[in-house]
């Protein structure tokens, strides 16, 4: 066995179940406890420099590997809303891809969580190859990726160095595929017994169901930058509503020009000078108040868009509107 510990990446895209991330680090701080050495050593890397699960939790991370690795554990990113969850997953390929290719040299074991497994059919790792996915994204596989022999019935399926696995704690099925197969089987029952982890399971078909019983309506896209630009005036504008929405600013540019026929640049302006007549009409605020309370820095600027384009000053137009 190598003196070096086992080196685990563990990449966090842009949103994450922060219950996954822990325990499968949990698991192998197990290992290394009940061994009374470091046989794992693991990091977290993303491309946020602190990264944020679901809930809130922050993950300190670093931008990548610090050392070769031994194995890249991918994780996924979650969401009811299959449309929308394609859609990050296509957004968040890119991202992946340089790192899929620096585990390739490295000879690293690859293991895609959940929808993850997107990424890794994305880069064509798994041409040929059968292969895993969580079973509400089944459907999409199968007509994107038809190369990919997609068995979705199955809770993680190995391939080699390649391991994928299906929804939800399915990564704990990964975990403990992983500690086996590295070595360490007797320290594997024991974890499992010290976490009271469930049996062993091989399919994830009896755990399906019709999602739109539980999945929340699409909220259409400008009615979520409507709700964003209301509690968030002053800082708004296009880094903060691509961080809100989990999108590249790139991204979040087209849409607009597609779902809403504007650039978003126009439309912060909009909603900031329709804000602004709003208070003019319904408040005494001062004018310098409401021109900071919209988002704007500089009185006489924002006086002079006002008038551009009202046709008249705020003041003027607060004597005509009451």
């Amino acid at each position: 066995m190598s003196s070096h510990p086992i080196h685990v990446v563990i990449w966090l895209p842009s949103t994450f179940y922060s219950a996954v991330a822990a325990t499968l680090v949990e698991m192998f701080e197990l290992v290394n406890a009940i061994r009374r050495s470091e046989v794992f050593s693991f990091e977290f890397v993303s491309r946020q420099p602190s990264a944020t699960s679901t809930s809130g939790i922050f993950f300190a991370t670093t931008p990548e590997p610090s050392r070769p690795m031994d194995v890249l554990i991918l994780l996924a990113m979650p969401g009811l809303q299959v449309p929308e969850l394609l859609r990050a997953l296509e957004e968040e390929s890119p991202h992946a891809k340089p790192l899929l290719a620096m585990a390739q040299r490295d000879g690293a074991i690859i293991a895609a969580h959940c929808g993850a497994s997107y990424f890794l059919a994305k880069s064509g790792l798994v041409d040929g190859k059968r292969a895993t996915i969580s079973w509400w994204l089944k459907t999409d596989a199968l007509r994107r990726f038809p190369r990919v022999r997609w068995d979705p019935s199955r809770l993680m399926i190995r391939q080699g160095r390649i391991y994928t696995c299906g929804g939800g704690f399915s990564g704990l099925e990964l975990a403990k595929a992983l500690i086996k197969d590295l070595g360490f089987p007797k320290e594997e029952r024991i974890v499992r017994k010290l976490l009271v982890l469930p049996p062993s399971r091989r399919l994830q078909t009896p755990y399906e169901f019709p999602l739109e019983d539980v999945a929340p309506e699409s909220q259409p896209f400008g009615d979520k930058l409507n709700a964003l630009s209301k509690a968030n005036m002053p800082a708004l504008d296009l880094t903060f509503l691509a961080e809100q929405l989990g999108l590249s600013q790139r991204t979040l540019s087209r849409r607009f020009f597609e779902e809403l026929q504007t650039s978003p640049g126009r439309w912060i302006q909009d909603r900031r000078l329709e804000a602004a007549r709003d208070l003019l009409e319904g408040t005494e605020l001062s004018i310098s108040e409401i021109c900071y309370r919209v988002g704007y820095q500089d009185l006489a600027s924002f006086s002079r868009l006002f008038s551009k384009t009202t046709g008249m000053p705020p003041g003027e137009y607060r004597r005509q509107s009451q």
